[in-house]
Formats: C-alpha cells, structure tokens, sequence
C-alpha cells in the first residue's frame, strides 16, 4: 500500500494546478461559472489531499461513515467530483 505522501500528492498537485488556472481566468476575464466550479473543486482537491496527508480522521480508510469528519471528506470529495464533470461539460459544450 502506498504511503500517504504518495497517496496525498496527486489530489495536492492536481488542485493546486486547477485552482491556478481557475484564479488566472478570474483575473484575466472576470468571474464566470466554470471559473468558479474550477476554483471549488481545485481547492476542494487540495483539502481532500492535505486531510489525507496530515492523516485527519475521516481521511482513513475504514468503513464507517458516522463521524462529522467522514462526513466532510464525503462532502468534499464530492464536491471536486461534480465541479470537475460539470466543468468538462461546460468546456466540451
């Protein structure tokens, strides 16, 4: 099994890199919708990623879901999922 360094770097780099973009756009052309689900779900990834590394309850991989932190890690995870499929909807469109 991979280490959490290893396992908490993609999410990391993947959502620094999307929340980037996002805050160039926004700098560049104004706030619009896929810049604000792109900045959401970049930051969204960034948390998901430092919850794992810093090894924050509800980042384990057990299978309750009754603590308020499993709770959020769903919350958040889902989060960068729907900003990403609606964001590459709105770009193939």
């Amino acid at each position: 099994m991979p280490s959490n360094k290893a396992t908490a770097a993609a999410p990391i780099a993947t959502g620094v890199l999307l929340a980037g973009t996002a805050a160039r756009e926004v700098a560049q052309n104004g706030l619009e919708i896929w810049t604000t689900l792109a900045l959401a779900g970049g930051l969204s990834a960034v948390a998901v990623g430092l919850g794992v590394l810093t090894g924050l309850s509800g980042f384990d991989s057990d299978d309750d879901l009754d603590g308020p932190h499993d709770r959020t890690t769903v919350a958040l995870a889902g989060l960068a999922l729907t900003s990403l499929a609606v964001g590459a909807g709105i770009a193939l469109a």
